[in-house]
């Protein structure tokens, strides 16, 4: 009869934590992915398309978990519905002045993407992270069942 252990029983709980934690971090991120994906598309199909103009950029820059920068721009641009004029950020480094291509909500004039954010290059990105969440969520299954042998 197998003696019941604590240290046993520590060890297992913490295998149940880590692959509880590393599910629900790859979960919350495919659905984040999924819903920011399906919002580029309803505006890419229902959008108002549009020429703005940008006004300027600005860097946000921090490191990842090794130390390496990341740098993502973002640009304010002006453009005009009906007789309102509207500034909203949207991705991307433009130069002060550049006509940038848009296309924003027309039930809520805040939505702006650019138009390359909603065409398929942008689309594009969003299948591939997509795809390793998935293939990383495929990962994790297999490994649990190969840990555990049910």
């Amino acid at each position: 009869m197998a003696r019941w252990s604590f240290r046993r029983f520590l060890s297992g709980a913490g295998s149940v934590a880590f692959f509880v934690a590393w599910f629900g971090i790859l979960i919350v991120a495919l659905v984040a992915q999924v819903s920011n994906l399906v919002s580029a598309l309803d505006l890419g199909r229902h959008g108002v398309r549009t020429t703005g103009v940008a006004l300027a950029t600005r860097s946000e820059t921090w490191n990842d978990t090794d130390g390496h920068p990341i740098t993502v721009d973002y640009t304010k641009i002006g453009f005009t519905v009906g007789a309102q004029r509207h500034v909203e950020e949207i991705s991307g480094r433009y130069a002060t002045g550049e006509k940038v291509r848009i296309v924003y909500d027309p039930e809520n004039v805040n939505v702006v993407r650019s138009e390359e954010d909603t065409g398929l290059g942008g689309l594009a990105g969003h299948f591939v992270l997509i795809a390793i969440l998935l293939a990383m969520l495929v990962f994790g299954v297999s490994f649990v069942f190969s840990w555990y042998r049910w």
